[in-house]
């Protein structure tokens, strides 16, 4: 059971990292990437599924 939740930890790592450079490539300005960026590492799955709902295909407002 250990290894499953390493292997977790490890994918849930790698996606907020994927997440934090996403959000660095987009065009939004550099106060609200700093806040996204913030909100992804401090809450590391809540934080990716937000930036997933808001800047994913579901989102009413590109950012």
């Amino acid at each position: 059971m250990e290894t499953w939740s390493a292997l977790l930890a490890l994918i849930v790592l790698v996606a907020d990292v994927v997440a934090i450079v996403q959000v660095w490539r987009t065009r939004i300005e550099v106060g609200r990437k700093v806040i996204w960026s913030l909100v992804i590492v401090l809450l590391p799955v809540v934080g990716l599924i937000m930036w997933f709902i808001a800047a994913g295909h579901f989102a009413k407002v590109r950012l």
